[in-house]
């Protein structure tokens, strides 16, 4: 019997194996508008601790190692969640660092759903789980916010655009959810000056490329007085939008830590879904 083709993997990081999670209902979400392969991937750690002495390390390990049995026997769970929400998927379980497993899965998939603590974070902005994950993932990253309630996702899109790299790798990475939305307004930021002085590069009628990949999008200019985090996010606020396309730390981590930046201020704030590319 043949089994019908899959357009899309969708990697899911689940940070429990017992109860659904912000990241897993937004990523079923997403599967389901796709007619993807949902992955949900919990990750079992080994604590740092274990590396302070021989015995400690023995210990640790053998603690994680029955963790990590216990969350295979876990299956069953998120096989009801793809039932219930009438996605095909698995259950997979790693042992390790977090981001490296991510990172590692992410070379089959077509976009990685991550959860973004904002009441406790796991780190400062740029060095957290998530910030790592969307510099060394092979696919754009889906940033959910752990407080996030919503009934439903990428059907009112704002993208935002700067013609940088990163911007073009979000915009390309979200095409499938960009073609099957109700409505997408593009910003169009200043592009700024060529970093290396050169005047002839080749641009981009980026409405002309939307519409030849399917997408009809309306153009509007993006000029912020003041901090661009926070006026992407009004603007979204005002479109209604439940995700938000944009290039990520388009300046090194540094400059964004120590003087602040778009992205610093949309993974701290933001109240509604990032797709976001590195």
């Amino acid at each position: 019997m043949d089994v019908p083709a899959l357009s899309e993997d969708v990697l899911i990081h689940l940070r429990r194996t017992d109860a659904a999670t912000p990241a897993g209902t937004v990523g079923l979400a997403i599967a389901g508008r796709l007619g993807a392969w949902a992955t949900g991937l919990h990750v079992v750690p080994i604590a740092a601790a274990a590396f302070a002495s021989p015995e400690a390390v023995a210990m640790c390990v053998h603690e994680s190692d029955a963790v990590y049995r216990a969350a295979l026997e876990s299956g069953g769970f998120w096989e009801g969640e793809l039932a219930r929400h009438g996605v095909r998927g698995e259950w997979s379980v790693a042992q390790g660092d977090t981001v490296e497993a991510l990172c590692h899965a992410s070379r089959w998939c077509g976009m990685v759903v991550v959860e973004r603590p904002q009441l406790n974070p796991d780190a400062p902005t740029g060095w957290g789980v998530v910030s790592r994950t969307v510099f060394g993932a092979a696919a754009p990253v889906v940033v959910v916010p752990e407080t996030l309630r919503c009934e439903e996702i990428a059907t009112r899109i704002v993208v935002a655009w700067n013609h940088s790299r990163e911007a073009m790798l979000a915009i390309r990475g979200a095409i499938p959810l960009l073609r099957r939305a109700e409505a997408v307004t593009v910003l169009e930021g200043d592009p700024g000056e060529n970093a290396l002085g050169l005047r002839w590069l080749p641009r981009i009628d980026l409405g002309a490329w939307l519409l030849r990949h399917g997408v009809r999008a309306t153009h509007e200019p993006f000029t912020a007085s003041r901090e661009h985090g926070a006026a992407l996010l009004d603007i979204a606020h005002r479109r209604d939008a439940n995700l938000l396309v944009t290039g990520a730390w388009g300046h090194s981590r540094i400059t964004e830590l120590v003087l602040g930046g778009a992205t610093r201020h949309l993974f701290q704030n933001a109240d509604l879904p990032l797709f976001v590319a590195h």
